[in-house]
């Protein structure tokens, strides 16, 4: 049987094993909470990160709203001045034209004003001579007014032609403009909804591998966790000693951990947790701490979820 003094030793160590491990415990979890902080910190900045590329996105897209929009507005004044113009010019010709027919029949007039009066003068004296030429000049004036209802008339279809060939000339140049516009705007809509796909593709897949990494940290974490609580209750009924359970849990080597940094200084476009992982083949929660390990001795940096040999 043991004596006294060898269980009050016993006692003491037990005392002094357990005191180790619940602050090994209470180092585990501000560690966690120091995790967490961390998870925090980069999940704001990396939500800060795509508010920054949205709005990039909006403000170019309103440029070019901007852009386009300042070009239909000059298009637009120039459209609108050559219809004008156009407009000014046929109510001049058309003055002029009704002018012109103004003053022919006025000239008609007078002259058959005059001719009249001048037969009525001559008529007492030459009546047969008067009628006879009363009948020619009738018809003299019927081929003339016939003449000038043609020339009237075809005056009138050269306005009618010079018209219709003024508003296919305008209609042919809005064709020609309008196509340019449509083109435009559907070329910055392609363009405008390809970076909108290809930018919320991006930010998808950022965070689908962010979940993942946390995902896969988490159920290391649980399991951890209860390989701690099964070894604690372990302690309380087998009485294990506590060396040979550290030992259990961390099985880490000198050689591994060079092995490891060894993989690291051949990936300089750095290695994520996972990748170590199945590549050494053990759990990542030792690959973690192997990481740490190089890291403390300032050999491993972390950039984002990405490890860098130094």
């Amino acid at each position: 049987m043991p004596t006294r003094e060898e269980m009050r030793s016993l006692a003491e160590d037990i005392v002094s094993s357990y005191a180790d491990r619940v602050a090994g415990i209470a180092q585990i979890k501000q560690a966690e909470s120091e995790r967490k902080q961390t998870e925090a910190r980069e999940i704001a900045q990396r939500k800060s990160d795509v508010d920054v590329m949205l709005k990039e996105f909006d403000d170019s897209h309103a440029a070019m709203s901007k852009e386009l929009k300042a070009d239909l507005a000059k298009v637009a004044p120039a459209l609108r001045e050559s219809e004008a113009e156009r407009k000014q010019t046929e109510a001049r010709e058309i003055a002029q034209r009704k002018s012109d027919v103004d003053v022919m029949l006025k000239e008609f007039d007078d002259a058959h004003a005059a001719m009249s009066k001048e037969l009525k003068a001559d008529l007492s004296k030459v009546a047969p001579a008067i009628k006879q030429a009363e009948g020619e000049r009738k018809r003299t004036a019927i081929q003339e007014i016939a003449q000038c209802k043609s020339d009237v008339g075809t005056m009138l279809k050269e306005f009618d032609d010079a018209h219709a060939a003024m508003s296919r000339e305008l209609k042919a140049d809005l064709s020609k403009v309008a196509p340019a516009i449509k083109q435009a705007e559907g070329e910055r809509k392609r363009t405008a909804t390809q970076e909108i796909a290809q930018r919320k593709s991006d930010v998808g897949a950022m965070l689908k591998e962010f979940h993942e990494e946390q995902a896969g940290v988490r159920d290391e974490w649980q399991v951890l966790t209860a390989t701690l609580q099964a070894q604690r209750v372990g302690l309380a009924v087998e009485a294990k000693p506590p060396v040979a359970e550290a030992a259990e849990i961390i099985p880490e080597t000198a050689a591994l951990s060079g092995r490891v940094f060894e993989y690291l200084a051949n990936h300089p476009d750095g290695t994520r947790l996972v990748e170590l992982e199945q590549k050494f083949g053990v759990a990542r929660i030792q690959i973690a701490k192997i990481v740490k390990s190089l890291m403390d001795e300032n050999k491993v940096e972390k950039r984002e979820l990405l490890y860098f040999a130094i």
